[in-house]
């Protein structure tokens, strides 16, 4: 008897035999092989890669240590998360990070963190290509267009810039977007659920793809879906942040000149639209918007539909007052790049309805070409041009045992101030920040103000040539050294322990104040 195995999409059953008709297996299609392959390789190369930033001291306070501490408190029961200054649920809506907990309960860390994003990256080719087969294009085009996602060299730099929860949500929202076409729905809303489960902005890629699931036919599941994923934003940036915070959200500030609040934004559309159009026609804009569209070759743009499930990430990321949320090596555009891949494999879906089968070919080789120039030009892989220009650590680092050494020196229950370097490596504890502070209120809190007694603060632990480039904070260590012993300095590397203290907790923690943040 032959073997069979069934792939159900777009009400279409394909069948694939064997050769062996004595056997069950079935030989897997040298696309789909080789589409494992350029994901295995990609999986492994980053793997490797985030594996050696954080070892290599390249990974930062900022954002590294906000996540490794968020979730280590959440597994020790504890919720207040010092490296910010806030509360773990007033910074952002994760609650997914209790999917991490139990890994935190057997002692992991960064590292952990950071190959599970990788290997959510890597996993999206996964229904990317099955969205393809599912539009009846060819197991090679569907490989072509899932390996392209892999190749944008802003999903590469997702990598690179290590832990965010939104990059992890990807993955999730690509498969809740596939069962929502199969009309799969109760699988639909589990994904759904767990995209939205990373980050309050994922609903709002939700709540759009609510409405494209409406205007395909499926209203009443479109409708609720729009409805639950509008309340979920809603209830966490007008209810609950402003709540856990004292009554603001920690985002605000770099919304100021749109308005700040999601109540502002409105009132500066209406009393000064200036102030949007501003924003979302500038140079920083276009250039953001086509660096986002050149990897896939510009053939997104022939699915506005589920183009349009980014378009609410790109509004936020425009408006900023800042320049890094518009650029492809920060998180900010992740859940655009999500939503260009399935346009993607939509674009090149409508080519081969209204052109035929060589359209498709043609539209998929130019979505393959885009992502092969973004990532030679671009991305930081390392078949990038730029692969050198310093993403990385560098093989030989002559400071890298004093770092380790610093690091190795302190207890694992002390209070620790350390430089944005080095902090991701001593994160996992009750209190640690981020020098100068708690001294001087720098990034902590919602609006800047001091709150937590410098006295609290038993270790030191800092490199001196990133203090030196700040004056006021070099003047700064040089006055609170009084109070320390020096137990280590090297290369520029400084571990210090408060003169007459033990290496324990200075008393009780105080009540945070929603207040100030802590």
């Amino acid at each position: 008897m032959s073997a069979a195995v069934t792939f159900e999409g777009s009400g279409t059953a394909i069948e694939a035999r064997s050769r062996d008709r004595t056997s069950s297996w079935v030989v897997p299609h040298p696309a789909v092989l080789a589409l494992i392959t350029l994901a295995g390789a990609w999986i492994v190369t980053f793997a490797v890669l985030v594996v050696r930033r954080h070892h290599g001291f390249y990974d930062l306070a900022f954002d590294m240590g906000i996540h490794d501490q968020s979730v280590w408190l959440l597994a020790h029961g504890r919720d207040f998360m010092t490296v910010r200054g806030l509360p773990v649920f007033g910074h952002h809506a994760s609650p997914a990070y209790f999917l991490l907990v139990p890994a935190y309960w057997l002692g992991v860390g960064p590292d952990f963190l950071n190959l599970v994003q990788v290997g959510s990256l890597g996993a999206a080719v996964i229904p990317l290509s099955l969205l393809a087969r599912d539009r009846m294009l060819s197991a090679w085009v569907a490989a072509g267009l899932a390996g392209a996602f892999l190749l944008h060299p802003g999903v590469q730099f997702y990598a690179w810039e290590l832990f965010h929860p939104e990059v992890v949500a990807i993955t999730p929202l690509l498969c809740a977007y596939l069962c929502a076409t199969r009309q799969s729905w109760r699988w639909f809303a589990c994904w759904a659920v767990l995209a939205v489960s990373w980050k309050e902005d994922v609903a709002l890629v939700v709540l759009v793809l609510g409405l494209v699931i409406a205007l395909r036919g499926s209203r009443r599941v479109g409708l609720t879906t729009a409805g639950l994923a509008l309340g979920w934003f809603l209830l966490w940036t007008i209810v609950l942040f402003p709540a856990i915070n004292g009554g603001a959200v920690q985002s605000e500030g770099i919304y100021s000149g749109v308005g700040g609040s999601p109540s502002g934004m409105i009132d500066t559309l209406f009393s000064d639209p200036g102030a949007i159009t501003s924003h979302l026609f500038s140079s920083e804009s276009g250039d953001f918007a086509y660096r986002l569209l050149l990897p896939f070759g510009f053939v997104p743009l022939l699915a506005p539909l589920a183009l349009l499930m980014g378009l609410p990430q790109f509004l936020l990321d425009v408006l900023t007052d800042v320049p890094w949320t518009r650029v492809l090596q920060h998180h900010y555009g992740a859940l655009c790049v999500a939503a260009l891949a399935l346009a993607s494999v939509e674009g090149v879906a409508f080519a081969a309805r209204r052109l035929g089968r060589h359209a498709a070919v043609g539209a998929c080789c130019l979505v393959l070409a885009g992502g092969v120039f973004g990532t030679l030009a671009w991305g930081p892989s390392p078949l990038s041009s730029a692969y050198r220009a310093g993403w990385w650590p560098p093989a030989d680092q002559p400071r890298l045992g004093s770092l380790e050494a610093a690091v190795d020196l302190v207890p694992d229950d002390a209070t620790v101030t350390a430089t944005y370097g080095i902090l991701p490596h001593l994160s996992r504890r009750t209190e640690i920040y981020d020098f100068p502070n708690p001294w001087e209120s720098r990034n902590f809190g919602i609006d800047g103000e001091p709150t937590r007694n410098p006295r609290r603060v038993e270790w030191l632990v800092v490199d001196r040539s990133v203090v030196r480039m700040d004056p006021a904070a070099d003047a700064l260590l040089e006055t609170i050294l009084d109070d320390f012993r020096v137990v280590f300095e090297r290369d520029d590397v400084l571990v210090a322990v408060r003169r007459g203290r033990q290496a324990s907790p200075v008393g009780p923690l105080p009540k945070p104040n929603p207040q100030h943040g802590g």
